[in-house]
């Protein structure tokens, strides 16, 4: 293992023992009923368009108009709030795919529902949906599926028009048991959007040099996350390579990058040292799948 400095040891020892943590049964519990991102509503338009509307912008953007198109969104969060705006500008069904699935009835979601709603007409010109009540919703929807799983071992069957996550592929196990379900659950014509992002995250944020958490290596990012949804560390080349092998064409769109006069590539671990220099300073990227023709 490399030498690392005192800051960057400390916070290796500190993710560490979280890590350790999460191994006994009683914390663990208690960390996945933790309410995730996003619940805690305060009414806030910037809140409202990052966790609500940002979905259904990204994928009008990206796939067209949602209307009377089926959906499936792999993990939503803790809310169905980008579900429900989904459903609101006309998609004809929405399916959450989550390994574990929160309650999407609990009253902090409502609050999201109710929000909603309520700035609807500051967005969009269409009037909101008879059908869709925020504060019965999801459990009076019949456009409204859920799907508990992984995308590993997920049993999800049916086909939908748009396949879509934003922000989990960095978190999947196997990215290519991610690639193999989008293409599984893309219907004929159907069109998948997925953004990773590539960047640090949690204490690694902090760090001048962005791709700082790629020095460690597999074991030891292992021991610092493997029981606590870390980042898989699956970089842009291993992505379009998965979506390849799974038969699904690419386009990659709003592609950033990292500033690499603030990267240290020597200090990589070798896995990511000898990665392709364009692959690495890939920041985050939307990625548009659809199936090769036959």
């Amino acid at each position: 293992m490399p030498v690392l400095e005192p800051t960057t040891a400390k916070d290796v020892a500190r993710e560490v023992a979280a890590n350790a943590a999460m191994a006994v049964p009683q914390i663990r519990e208690w960390r996945i009923n933790r309410p995730r991102t996003g619940t805690s509503f305060s009414g806030g338009t910037e809140e409202l368009d990052r966790y609500a509307f940002q979905a259904v912008r990204g994928l009008e953007t990206y796939a067209g108009s949602v209307a009377g198109r089926s959906i499936v969104e792999f993990g939503p969060g803790d809310t169905l709030a980008a579900g429900l705006a989904m459903l609101a500008r006309g998609a004809s069904l929405y399916a959450a795919l989550d390994r574990f699935v929160p309650d999407y009835s609990s009253p902090a979601a409502k609050r999201w529902y109710s929000g909603v709603k309520d700035s609807w007409p500051t967005r969009f010109e269409e009037p909101w949906p008879a059908d869709l009540d925020p504060v019965t919703f999801p459990e009076s929807s019949d456009r409204v599926r859920l799907i508990t799983g992984s995308v590993e071992d997920a049993s999800a069957s049916d086909q939908y028009d748009i396949v879509t996550s934003w922000q989990v592929g960095e978190h999947v196990v196997d990215f290519n048991a991610f690639a193999r379900l989008t293409a599984k659950l893309l219907a004929p014509g159907g069109v998948a959007v997925h953004r990773v992002d590539f960047g640090p995250h949690d204490c690694w944020r902090g760090y001048e040099d962005p791709l700082t958490f790629l020095r460690f290596s597999p074991a030891l990012w292992n021991a610092m996350g493997s029981k606590r949804g870390f980042p898989n560390r699956v970089r842009h080349h291993e992505c379009l390579a998965a979506w390849s092998a799974a038969g699904l064409s690419t386009e990659c769109h709003d592609v950033r990058h990292f500033d690499e006069a603030r990267i240290d590539f020597d200090r990589l671990h070798p896995r990511f040292r000898d990665a392709p220099r364009e692959s690495l300073l890939v920041r985050d990227v939307v990625y548009v799948c659809r199936r090769e023709a036959a």
